[in-house]
C-alpha cells in the first residue's frame, strides 16, 4: 500500500495503522540488523549487484558480535547441499550472492555468503580473522541444519588467501567437518601471512589440512600472476599437497583474468559438477 494523501482520505485510520505496522514488521524481518551490522548492510546496498541480490529476497543473519552479517539463499526449504563463499578485497556478501546465484538454477543447494570485510580500509584489521569468519560460518551452518561433509567452501582473492586457514579450522581438532570440498579462486598461499603461519605452527592441530579436498582456479591474464594467477595457484596446489591435502582439480583458464572461476560459466559448471557428483557417491 502506498501511503499518499489519497490513501489517508480513503481508508480508516485503524486500517492504515495496521498496514503500516505490517510494513515495518516486514522490513525488520528482512534485515534483522542493528548498530554496525545495519550500517554495513546499508553500505552494501551500493554494491554493483545489490539490486540483483535484493530480487532473490535472501535471509540476512547478523553475526554473533553484531559487526557483520551473512546472506543466505536456498533453493528449497531444506537443501541437501550448501555453498559457503567469502568475497574478495573490500567486497560485499550481497554481490557475492548475485554472482553465485546465476549458476545455481535447478540445483538442490543453499548459499551462505559471508560479509567479512568490515566496511572501511584494507589492512588486516579491516577484515574478520579466519577464526572469526569460521566462528560465524560454523554457527550459521548449525542453525541452517547443514550436515557433515555437505558443504563446498569457496574463497575468492583475499577470501581465497584466507580460505586455507578457514578450512583448517573446520577440518582441525575442534572443527565440525562441514566442508567436503574447498575452492581457492585467484588467491594463493602467503607463507609469511599470519593465518598460514598459524596452520604451520599447529594452532589448529597437527596437519589440519590432511585429507581435505581442493580445487584451485587461476586465470592466465591475472594482473598478479605470481600471487593469484597460474604460477601463484600452481604453488598453492603444491603447498596443499605438502600439507596432506588432495587437489582434485586444477583449473587454469588462459583467456581469463582475476576471478577466472566466475568470469567463465564453464569453469563454475566443472566445479559444481564435481561437488555434486562427489557428494552423491558418498
Amino acid at each position: 500500500m502506498e501511503f499518499t494523501l489519497e490513501t489517508v482520505m480513503r481508508y480508516p485510520s485503524s486500517l492504515l495503522l495496521f498496514a503500516l505496522i505490517g510494513r515495518l514488521s516486514l522490513s525488520a524481518a528482512e534485515t534483522p540488523l542493528t548498530g554496525r551490522a545495519a550500517e554495513l548492510y546499508k553500505q552494501a546496498q551500493g554494491g554493483k549487484f545489490s539490486a540483483d541480490a535484493a530480487k532473490l529476497k535472501p535471509e540476512i543473519l547478523p553475526t554473533s558480535d553484531g559487526q557483520c552479517f551473512l546472506v543466505v539463499w536456498r533453493a528449497t526449504n531444506a537443501p541437501k547441499y550448501w555453498i559457503v563463499s567469502m568475497h574478495g578485497k573490500q567486497g560485499f556478501a550481497t554481490d557475492d550472492l548475485a554472482l553465485w546465484h546465476r549458476h545455481l538454477k535447478d540445483c538442490d543447494v543453499g548459499l551462505v555468503c559471508v560479509q567479512w570485510w568490515l566496511g572501511s580500509g584494507n589492512e588486516p584489521a579491516s577484515y574478520y580473522t579466519p577464526e572469526q569468519a569460521h566462528r560465524e560460518i560454523d554457527l550459521a551452518l548449525k542453525k541452517l541444519g547443514a550436515q557433515t561433509n555437505s558443504v563446498m567452501f569457496h574463497g575468492f582473492s583475499r577470501g581465497s588467501a584466507n580460505s586455507y586457514a578457514v578450512v583448517a579450522l573446520d577440518a582441525g581438532r575442534d572443527g565440525k567437518h562441514f566442508f567436503s570440498l574447498a575452492v581457492a579462486s585467484s588467491g594463493g598461499v602467503g607463507l609469511d601471512y599470519p593465518p598460514t603461519r598459524a596452520i604451520l605452527n599447529g594452532d589448529f592441530g597437527p596437519r589440519p589440512l590432511q585429507g581435505t579436498r581442493w580445487i584451485t582456479v587461476a586465470g592466465g591474464r591475472d594482473p598478479n600472476p605470481e600471487r593469484d594467477g597460474i604460477p601463484g595457484m600452481k604453488r598453492a596446489a603444491a603447498w596443499l599437497k605438502e600439507q596432506g591435502a588432495t587437489v582434485v582439480l586444477t583449473i587454469e583458464d588462459p583467456e581469463e583474468g582475476h576471478g577466472a572461476l566466475q568470469r567463465n560459466p564453464k569453469n563454475v559448471r566443472r566445479v559444481l559438477d564435481l561437488f555434486f557428483q562427489a557428494n552423491q557417491s558418498r
